[in-house]
């Protein structure tokens, strides 16, 4: 009934969790169905007891099961889900045993860590460590973080993104989504106004609908954002992706971005530049910031090194003009930093000795090998059959295939052969304007090694469906 790999990282408790859930969702294990004992489950798969008792202990504390005194544990009626009719998982989030259940994963967002150097990084931790030790005291951090720290990130902006800006600027954040709660206090949503690209990140989308601010979506082009959509609005803030735009991987040209500047200089708007995978380029330099050129200080600036360090490093940052930082100085008067200090003096010593930018260089090259892999195999194996969108940076391409499928129909094909792929349906304010037949193809944390045969699966269930 249940395959546990006892060689696997995951524990064998939540292994056996994760499956048994499933099992009851799907309506396989059934509303009043007595689970077999622990005695039983432990001599059949040779685990210890409390291994059984750990996974059942968890699904009892979710309500999945209950236990009944002397007689043994029950699946509880679960009245939202129809056991004769699961829906198939399209949602783009990758979890463990996402791992377990395919073969390939086309992920997005997670990241192949057979890039990295870890003895570096681990190195700069531990003198962190000693240097915060050495204190002999613990304080709380500053507001927007460790000045030190946000001076090494300022020179290192000016220097990679060309963005300007002193250390006073930086605010440190837990991620992305935090970083746009901060710029959605500091406007009030009865007067300014909202827009982004559509298709565009839906986090942003959700957050600034959390906040209360009606969305206008802006259409993306060839050549990225409509300017000519732009023109009309005012008092709104812009949310853009001018160096990768997300997801149609379209690079924002100079002409526009003036375009966009000009708008929000004369319409009293502001931008905001996502610049969430900016160093990602593989044939091209980096194309420069937005906020570079920016002689009118309208840009509040987005980073991020989730894209590449770790998405559980919660490190990210936002660079406000100096016209708003009273107003969040005056906002966050009581707060503290989201970051702990910690990580901050580590990843300060990792920028400031090199090590990052060397560990930026090994991973472009890295994943320009895969890139390159994905981008030849579609030409030259799948020429008149699918066609990849975005080329040449980040972590993803949007494959376009040719067939009348829908996105739902073709993720299940895909996961019947035990390839995982994503919707682009998620991005789209309007989802009927979503081709049906693009998906999301991310190849960050699949393996190089893992890519020829994968390709070969993918290319094999395309060639069935169109």
């Amino acid at each position: 009934m249940f395959t546990l790999d006892k060689k696997c990282t995951i524990p064998l408790y939540k292994q056996l969790y994760e499956q048994l859930k499933k099992e009851i969702l799907s309506g396989n294990v059934s509303a009043g169905q007595r689970l077999p004992s622990t005695r039983e489950l432990a001599s059949e798969y040779k685990l210890s007891r409390n291994t059984i008792i750990g996974a059942y202990q968890q699904l009892e504390i979710e309500g999945y099961i209950k236990p009944i005194t002397g007689s043994g544990y029950y699946v509880e009626k679960l009245t939202s889900f129809k056991a004769d009719s699961p829906k198939v998982d399209i949602f783009p989030s990758v979890t463990e045993t996402s791992y377990q259940r395919y073969d390939y994963t086309f992920a997005y967002g997670d990241l192949d860590y057979n890039c990295y150097s870890s003895k570096a990084w681990r190195k700069c931790l531990q003198n962190a460590y000693n240097r915060l030790a050495s204190q002999k005291r613990t304080i709380y951090e500053e507001l927007q973080g460790s000045i030190h720290m946000r001076q090494i990130l300022s020179g290192y902006l000016y220097q990679s993104r060309g963005v300007k800006c002193s250390a006073d600027q930086i605010i440190f954040t837990s991620g992305h989504q935090q970083s746009l709660h901060i710029i959605a206090s500091l406007f009030s949503h009865m007067d300014w106004g909202f827009a982004m690209e559509n298709p565009g990140y839906s986090g942003t989308r959700q957050v600034m609908e959390q906040n209360h601010f009606h969305i206008t979506p802006i259409p993306v082009e060839a050549d990225g954002i409509s300017v000519h959509a732009v023109q009309d609005l005012f008092h709104t803030l812009l949310c853009v992706t001018p160096s990768h735009q997300f997801p149609l991987g379209s690079v924002l040209p100079i002409s526009k971005r003036l375009q966009i500047l000009e708008w929000a200089k004369t319409n009293d708007g502001y931008i905001i530049e996502d610049d969430y995978d900016s160093e990602l380029r593989y044939h091209n330099r980096p194309v420069p910031s937005l906020q570079s050129i920016d002689s009118d200080n309208r840009t509040i600036y987005l980073g991020t090194f989730s894209k590449s360090l770790s998405p559980d490093l919660r490190i990210a940052y936002v660079i406000l003009p100096v016209q708003l930082l009273p107003s969040y100085r005056e906002k966050y008067l009581y707060a503290n930093c989201t970051v702990p200090a910690l990580l901050q003096s580590a990843l300060a010593e990792y920028i400031e000795n090199g090590e990052y930018q060397r560990h930026i260089n090994t991973m472009r090259t890295y994943y320009r090998k895969k890139h390159d892999y994905i981008r030849n195999y579609v030409r030259d194996t799948l020429t008149g059959k699918a066609v990849l969108i975005g080329e040449d940076a980040g972590l993803h391409f949007v494959i376009s295939i040719q067939t009348k499928q829908t996105q739902t129909e073709l993720i299940e094909r895909f996961a019947q052969n035990k390839i995982r792929i994503y919707p682009t349906e998620l991005f789209w304010a309007d989802k009927t304007l979503c081709p049906q037949n693009q998906l999301l193809l991310g190849f960050s944390a699949i393996p190089l090694t893992q890519l020829p045969e994968a390709m070969k699966k993918l290319s094999e269930v395309i060639e069935n469906v169109v």
